[in-house]
């Protein structure tokens, strides 16, 4: 099999994946897998449920490449794929309280030299983190895809199966939920916490 050269497009590569090369399906997987990984972790809760499903999601890509029919593009039919996997392990678990990893870079944000700033900071962090974990599989799969992973509108509706003015909707009211969920933990308002 001829190896994917990085220039090769995402369609194309699904292509190839269809016909049974495991070079393009891996040049897929090292294009997409980083952001695939952290919305299923974040999805998920923990690394080993989203490990798990990350691994179902790209069995079935691979199983399933020669059913794409490029109605989205190819990042968002992984991204649905990935999503359907971690919707079918919650409910597996369901009644198991959720956990998601912290957020990594909030001690790291700029200004936070200062001992308070860097407290503040990493109570943020923690109260977006449990506020995150706290909001419906609903609203977070659409902030994830969204303002995480940086999917354009019309790639998480394709994602989430809804059309662009339900996603639109329903990022609206996940945000505003996300923000005072967040300042009910902290106790105060986000603007008096960040700069």
């Amino acid at each position: 099999m001829l190896g994917a050269p990085t220039d090769t497009s995402d369609e194309e590569l699904i292509r190839r994946s269809a016909a049974r090369d495991r070079a393009a399906f891996d040049a897929l997987v090292a294009r997409h897998g980083g952001a695939l990984l952290r919305f299923a972790t974040r999805s998920c809760g923990t690394e080993v449920e989203a490990a798990d499903a990350l691994q179902d999601g790209l069995l079935a890509a691979w199983r399933g490449a020669g059913t794409f029919r490029g109605d989205a593009s190819a990042r968002t039919w992984l991204f649905q794929i990935v999503l359907h996997c971690c919707r079918r392990r919650a409910r597996r678990r369901a009644g198991e309280p959720e956990q998601h990893a912290p957020v990594e870079a909030a001690a790291d944000l700029p200004g936070a030299d200062a001992p308070e700033a860097r407290v503040a900071a990493l109570q943020a962090g923690a109260a977006l983190e449990q506020a995150l974990a706290s909001l419906p599989a609903a609203a977070r799969e659409v902030l994830l895809l969204r303002d995480v992973e940086g999917l354009s509108g019309a790639e998480t509706a394709a994602a989430l199966s809804i059309d662009l003015t339900a996603m639109k909707s329903r990022l609206h009211r996940a945000r505003l939920e996300l923000k005072a969920r967040v300042e009910e933990r902290l106790g105060r308002a986000l603007s008096e916490v960040l700069p």
